[in-house]
């Protein structure tokens, strides 16, 4: 039983309140902060309703998909921060590390047996639905998923919007509602030490690398050198990107060789930073309204549209979400001739014949990121050296998923399927191999940007060592300064 309680707040089963808890759990999985969190502002407006403390658990498995070095430190980064702030609000935060199969399992549903009901987070892509339909058969409690995600609720629209032009000037009808503070409620019965039944992984900034090496991870995909996970960092990016880059930023976005861009996306992806605290500081700045507007069309009215598509279109994840128009020129040209075929681990290694689209994919293998524009170029090449647009788009996948430290994001689907003409429209001429979707060219792009500057940037930076980031070789951008 799937029962909508109010535009972010669903009643994921018809469970009864467990009278006899010690708690409220709020189970959380990704929106990981302790502002700004309307699943958490949930949770602690129904302990104290109920007069109970609150429990927020948050655990990191070792088996989800593309589960690596990289992304378990990213995440483990912001587990210290967290547990130290929740602990000054009077919460209990208890952060479960499963490192293999000999480890415990099922602890959500373990904790559930002395809480009064559970809220979690609301996502719409990746193993996050799963997680929320399987736990209402394992407890016994009500089930409160929270919609956390943007500006607008998902439930405001009722369908799948087919581009920018279509969700625009929905969002700008619905921004005065929605766009405001997102106030953190105060704990009333405050039991930060309290006993639960639940094993616990103690985390601090020096064990991270031990606890990384001890689980049955990709060893193989290094921690990020440049973009360290947590709040702390994320505020530290921000706070950069509003004082020295947003007042250009409408001239400087599609300039890879500059830090020109938020580079916030990993910090939205996690949950560390919310949309609402990134709207606050940039309608707050200096910057003039250009910059502004150019940089909330991107986080809010491009970045809900990737939410939507997940949220309602169930085959976000393959090209079976494509337009109409998408699939008819595809396979109009199915059997072009493809004279470039790579090897899908040449690709994957970034040893290509094109230097300006290998700069992109040694900046993904050893930074977690690719700038948003060349990120546009990454994709459409791998169309032309693939056999298949199927493989192209699962080497896509495979390839952004693994290495990005904002992979298996909703704008993760819609950036990859854009390439394939997902939230576009069909473009002349007609060519070889892409039909009527948008042509690009590393030569076209070349000249838009310094790309010698670009590509000496990335064959400089070491590939796993821990850099900091004023480190950096002078020479090389100033991509992760602060």
């Amino acid at each position: 039983m799937i029962m909508p309680l109010d535009e972010r707040t669903t009643l994921l089963n018809d469970c009864p309140e467990n009278t006899e808890a010690r708690y409220v759990l709020y189970w959380m999985q990704l929106f990981k902060r302790t502002t700004h969190n309307h699943a958490l502002n949930l949770a602690i407006r129904m302990a104290n309703e109920r007069k109970l403390p609150l429990v927020v658990y948050e655990g990191l498995k070792y088996y989800y998909p593309w589960a690596s070095d990289r992304l378990h430190t990213f995440i483990l980064e912001g587990v210290a921060e967290k547990k130290r702030e929740f602990e000054r609000q009077g919460i209990r935060y208890l952060f479960y590390l499963q490192r293999n199969e000999r480890d415990p399992r099922r602890t959500v549903a373990r904790l559930s047996k002395d809480a009064a009901l559970i809220v979690t987070d609301d996502f719409p892509c990746f193993i996050i639905p799963e997680h929320n339909r399987r736990i209402t058969s394992q407890v016994q409690v009500p089930v409160y998923a929270v919609d956390s995600n943007g500006i607008i609720p998902l439930s405001a629209f009722d369908k799948e919007e087919f581009a920018a032009r279509t969700i625009r000037p929905k969002i700008k009808r619905l921004l005065p509602k929605h766009l405001g503070l997102v106030p953190t409620e105060a704990v009333n019965h405050k039991a930060p030490t309290l006993e639960v039944d639940c094993p616990e992984t103690e985390v601090t900034e020096r064990n991270i690398p031990e606890l990384v090496g001890q689980c049955a991870i990709d060893h193989t995909v290094a921690p990020s050198p440049l973009y360290h996970g947590g709040t702390e960092a994320g505020r530290k990016r921000l706070h950069h990107f509003v004082q020295h880059i947003l007042p250009n930023y409408h001239d400087s976005r599609n300039d890879p060789s500059i830090d020109g861009v938020s580079r916030l996306s990993s910090y939205l992806h996690f949950g560390f930073l919310s949309a609402f605290e990134i709207v606050e500081a940039v309608t707050d700045s200096d910057a003039p309204q250009e910059a502004k507007d150019a940089y909330l069309e991107e986080l809010i009215v491009r970045r809900e549209l990737g939410y939507n598509m997940t949220r309602f279109n169930p085959r976000y994840d393959s090209l079976e979400a494509l337009p109409d128009w998408a699939k008819k020129t595809m396979q109009e040209h199915i059997d072009d001739p493809r004279p470039a075929l790579l090897p899908p681990e040449q690709i994957e290694a970034g040893e290509s014949y094109d230097e300006l689209w290998d700069a992109t994919q040694r900046e993904l293998l050893r930074t977690g990121e690719i700038h948003n524009y060349a990120r546009m170029l990454w994709g459409k090449k791998v169309i032309e050296w693939c056999s298949t647009y199927e493989e192209a788009f699962r080497l896509l996948e495979l390839m952004n998923n693994k290495y990005a430290l904002d992979g298996r994001n909703p704008n993760s689907y819609a950036g990859i399927l854009w390439c394939f003409g997902k939230h576009d429209r069909a473009w002349g001429p007609e060519r070889p191999v892409f039909g009527k979707l948008r042509y690009m060219t590393s030569q076209s792009m070349a000249r838009k940007f310094n790309a010698r500057k670009y590509i000496e940037w990335t064959r400089e930076f070491p590939q796993q060592t821990a850099l900091d980031a004023d480190t950096l070789p002078e020479s090389g951008l100033n991509i992760g300064r602060k």
